[in-house]
C-alpha cells in the first residue's frame, strides 16, 4: 500500500529555503515539482510532493515534512522522468515548524543546472 505524505509547497519569499540556500554560493531560484522517496523507507511507499525552490550543479533545495537527517539517502523524481537522481542530505534547517532540506547529488546530473 502506496503512502503519501502531505504536500510541501514554497513558503515565500522570506521562506526558510530561501535562508537555507545563502549557504549555497551560486545558487539558483528554480519551481520544479519533484517526488522525494527516502531510501531507508522505499518499500514502505513513502513519498512527498514538493518544489525544488533552489539548486546548484550538485545541490537541490526543497521544503519538507519528511523527518529526513543529516547524511540521509534519497531518491527524487519529476513526473516526466527527465530527473531521476540520489542524493544525500547535506543540511536541514528547521525554523518555525518548517523545514528545509539541501541533498547532493550522488552523481552528476546531466542538463541539471547550465550557466
Amino acid at each position: 500500500m502506496k503512502r503519501q505524505i502531505a504536500e510541501a509547497g514554497p513558503l515565500s519569499a522570506g521562506s526558510v529555503v530561501k535562508k537555507l540556500a545563502e549557504l549555497f554560493p551560486g545558487a539558483v531560484l528554480m519551481r520544479l515539482p519533484v517526488e522525494i522517496t527516502p531510501l531507508r523507507t522505499a518499500g514502505a511507499g513513502v513519498k512527498e510532493s514538493t518544489l525544488i525552490e533552489f539548486g546548484t550543479a550538485n545541490e537541490a533545495l526543497f521544503a519538507s515534512k519528511l523527518p529526513l537527517e543529516f547524511a540521509e539517502r534519497v531518491k527524487i523524481e519529476n513526473s516526466d522522468g527527465s530527473l531521476k537522481a540520489e542524493a544525500s542530505v547535506v543540511a536541514v534547517h528547521l525554523e518555525l515548524g518548517r523545514r528545509a532540506v539541501a541533498v547532493r547529488f550522488s552523481e552528476k546530473i546531466p542538463n541539471w543546472i547550465i550557466r
